[in-house]
């Protein structure tokens, strides 16, 4: 007879969760190892800022598709197959878009990297849900997304860490096959562990689900899409600015590529720390739109601030970072309590699909503006008709958080601004 899911050790539990967030780490470093040479494709491929732009939303389109019925795959053979199969995708995406100075070829990585990676961050989120789910769920996402986002600040730091590998285009990539490597290693590693962990405890594993149709969309709470909304504005800020900041800093404020490399890691940083701490204080004292509030608030401003300010560009940094935590560690935990566990995959990965639209969206419309508008080292003032785009979602995502409030704190309540403690007795 298996022991019931709250007998399962806790070294047990924070093992998997490490385990699984390192293939996000590695995950994290393929999808950011191309700012880094943006500058270095365009000097020594020709790329303009369109092709550097579909290196992201390719990635973004490709991920739209998977997700169509990843999630129900998801639910339907359960998370130790999914993040085993994800993960071998991700390290195949790696091996590939490093072979070739040719944009085709490195926009066929970049499509398979998003054919797995973000079905692998679904997949990872799920298995998280369902290890800590009554538990310490957000400051689980926390750590998770801690692990994870160390992968973007390793690839923004990679210009400092390996300067000599970022003399040419080709070296930096073979850096982030080696280290995306994670993905399948960890898939292995958790492919196991679960296995051990349905053999002796009653973990929630493969089940019958609800098949993907527009009538089972209508069926998810308006709490649930106000989620996906904030989600949306908030990701299609800061990835695609993430995908030309680099660039950005070097030609508007005239720093070197490690000096700005540098500049950036400080984004993921900030929610690197921000990210536990705010999860583990949701779970405590709830509050969770408020909180989404507050970094609507944070997000507004930031990107005017780097152009219209002499403040030190550590501060709009931090800033974003701080907002931009706000997601994974109260967003994400919130949808597995607005969410019947059994479409917890297809929740999460409708969320993602959606979130994609927006991202894809975002990096493709910003690269047709810094060429429309000449964005480059002779012409700074190119780069401001991205801010003011990437501003505007900013205020979106005010109008959403208010929003969300409205509906939490009225009689229709998920009990979203409950601690943890509390939630479970609503849900």
């Amino acid at each position: 007879m298996k022991n019931s899911h709250a007998d399962i050790p806790s070294w047990l539990r924070w093992t998997v969760l490490i385990i699984a967030s390192l293939a996000m780490f590695g995950n994290y470093y393929l999808y950011d190892s191309i700012a880094p040479i943006a500058d270095l494709l365009e000097s020594e491929l020709g790329f303009s800022d369109t092709n550097i732009s579909r290196l992201y939303s390719f990635y973004s389109w490709a991920s739209i598709a998977a997700l169509i019925f990843g999630g129900v795959f998801i639910d339907k053979f359960g998370t130790r197959i999914s993040i085993l199969i994800f993960g071998t995708l991700c390290a195949l995406a790696g091996v590939i878009t490093m072979l070739d100075d040719s944009v085709v070829i490195m926009l066929i990585g970049r499509t398979i990297l998003g054919l797995g990676a973000e079905l692998l961050i679904v997949a990872i989120t799920v298995s998280i849900a369902k290890w800590f789910k009554g538990k310490v769920l957000g400051f689980a996402m926390g750590i998770n997304l801690f692990i994870a986002r160390g992968g973007s600040w390793f690839a923004d730091r990679s210009p400092d860490f390996f300067e000599n590998l970022y003399s040419s285009w080709k070296p930096p990539l073979e850096l982030a096959m080696i280290i995306g490597m994670l993905c399948l290693v960890s898939g292995v590693l958790y492919f196991l562990l679960e296995g051990y962990a349905n053999r002796k405890y009653e973990l929630a594993g493969a089940e019958e689900t609800d098949k993907l149709s527009l009538k089972g969309l209508f069926s998810y709470s308006r709490s649930f899409w106000i989620i996906v909304l904030l989600c949306v504005t908030f990701y299609s800020a800061v990835f695609p600015f993430r995908s030309f900041a680099i660039k950005f800093f070097q030609h508007f404020h005239e720093i070197e590529r490690g000096q700005a490399g540098a500049l950036l890691s400080y984004l993921p940083m900030a929610s690197m720390f921000a990210t536990p701490f705010i999860g583990l204080l949701v779970d405590l004292v709830g509050k969770r739109s408020s909180f989404m509030l507050l970094g609507s608030f944070l997000l507004m401003p930031v990107f005017l601030i780097m152009v219209y300010s002499n403040v030190s560009l550590v501060v709009p940094i931090a800033m974003l970072g701080v907002a931009f935590s706000l997601i994974p560690a109260i967003m994400w935990p919130s949808v597995a309590y607005v969410v019947d566990v059994k479409r917890l995959g297809t929740a999460y990965a409708l969320m993602t699909l959606i979130q994609q639209i927006g991202v894809g969206g975002m990096n493709e419309g910003i690269g047709f503006l810094n060429d429309l508008f000449g964005a480059g080292p002779g012409n700074a003032q190119g780069y401001i008709p991205m801010i003011w785009a990437l501003s505007a979602l900013g205020v979106l995502a005010l109008i959403f958080s208010i929003w969300l409030r409205i509906v939490e704190t009225g009689p229709r309540s998920h009990g979203l601004e409950l601690p943890v403690n509390k939630i479970n007795k609503v849900v």
